[in-house]
């Protein structure tokens, strides 16, 4: 009954506050075409979210991913049920700029100074923690609090601390715009992980033509699982003893106008399984996992704005090779905006069952603006 009551409650919060200004509601829609695969023909992935601005700063957030499953809120009227899809996330966040950043409730918590899962469906270093509700309790008492503040130049330091499970995450470093470093530590009380990862990122413009690009990220874990902040220093002896057993990544991009060659590598040195790193991996495509060592390269060419073409070719430790014992997947991309056309000698699309070499995708994004001043402006 005490659910029913907070989700009723929840529910009367967003109808009234949509009726005010500041709030928009907004689609993303991911669209995946296999075009070779009448079985598996389309994936759509929508992501909604609901912003309610309540001052020039302070926000509240409601963000869902539509096809995943999430709470219901159900309603007897007149003898008939109604059922209701909750939000997963839901928070404040108060935000100043790009130097303040503070939330609280259940929410997505990220970050990372270059996204490697964007390009290669995988990343290594960073952060990218769910900790949204899928149960809907709205306890206070099992939210979680974060963010991040640049108190002097470039240096940031955020992190976010889980009430439900003690679980916190740090990190701090260099932010600026071309050049990032960044170190990470979380001690996961959920899955029992203590991790360590540093990840960098640095762009040089040499002439107009000339830009080259630099990322690369390290990573370490072990079984951990603490009642307090003060326990977690006692695992540091097992980040200590493996070391020299890392997984990493190295990339880098040269863009030499109209021309790119853009490229990836993976390694990791734990042959005895000790480093319990985990890797974020968006497709089965390209997965680091169970593997030794990865790479993609891709070369280049720009087209009139916005198209470019390229050629890919990938390989790793553990598939067999199709064009040589080290490449086991190629083929070529056309690229726009918020648009790509991939066709490959192999199975490209991990979203879906079957195997694709053939694949459309793109995305889209809608806004329905209510109003666009915040609440405070109407009742002050």
């Amino acid at each position: 009954m005490k659910k029913v009551f907070l989700g009723v409650f929840l529910l009367i919060v967003l109808i009234s506050f949509a009726a005010f200004s500041g709030t928009k509601f907004s689609v993303l829609g991911i669209y995946t075409m296999n075009l070779d695969d009448s079985q598996n023909y389309v994936d759509v992935f929508p992501i909604t979210y609901f912003d309610v601005g309540i001052t020039q700063n302070l926000m509240l957030r409601f963000n869902d991913y539509v096809t995943l499953n999430s709470s219901v809120l159900s309603l007897d009227i007149n003898d008939e049920t109604l059922n209701f899809k909750l939000p997963r996330y839901y928070y404040l966040q108060y935000k100043i700029g790009y130097d303040v950043l503070l939330m609280f409730g259940k929410f997505k918590f990220r970050d990372y100074p270059y996204d490697m899962r964007r390009d290669y469906a995988f990343r290594l270093g960073g952060f990218r923690d769910d900790l949204g509700d899928k149960d809907y309790t709205l306890d206070p008492m099992k939210m979680a609090i974060g963010g991040y503040i640049k108190p002097i130049g470039d240096l940031k330091i955020g992190g976010a601390y889980n009430l439900e499970d003690s679980s916190i995450y740090t990190y701090f470093g260099l932010d600026k715009r071309y050049t990032k470093y960044m170190f990470y530590l979380s001690q996961d009380n959920k899955y029992s992980k203590l991790s360590v990862s540093f990840a960098g990122y640095n762009s040089i413009r040499w002439s107009r033509k000339l830009i080259t690009q630099l990322f690369y990220s390290v990573g370490y874990a072990v079984n951990s699982n603490v009642e307090s902040l003060s326990e977690i220093p006692q695992n540091f002896d097992g980040i200590i003893e493996i070391l020299p057993n890392p997984k990493l990544v190295a990339g880098g991009k040269i863009n030499y106008y109209p021309v790119y060659l853009k490229g990836l590598i993976y390694y990791n040195m734990d042959k005895n399984n000790e480093n319990l790193y985990y890797l974020d991996v968006d497709s089965a495509t390209n997965s680091p996992l169970n593997k030794t060592w990865l790479f993609e390269g891709r070369f280049g060419y720009y087209l009139p704005k916005p198209w470019k073409i390229e050629v890919f070719f990938q390989g790793n430790s553990l598939d067999d090779g199709i064009l040589t014992d080290y490449i086991t997947n190629y083929g070529a991309k056309l690229i726009g905006d918020n648009f790509d056309l991939t066709f490959a000698m192999k199975d490209i699309n991990g979203r879906a069952n079957g195997e694709q070499k053939f694949v459309m995708s793109f995305t889209t994004w809608t806004d329905f603006v209510i109003t666009e001043r915040p609440l405070s402006r109407i009742l002050f």
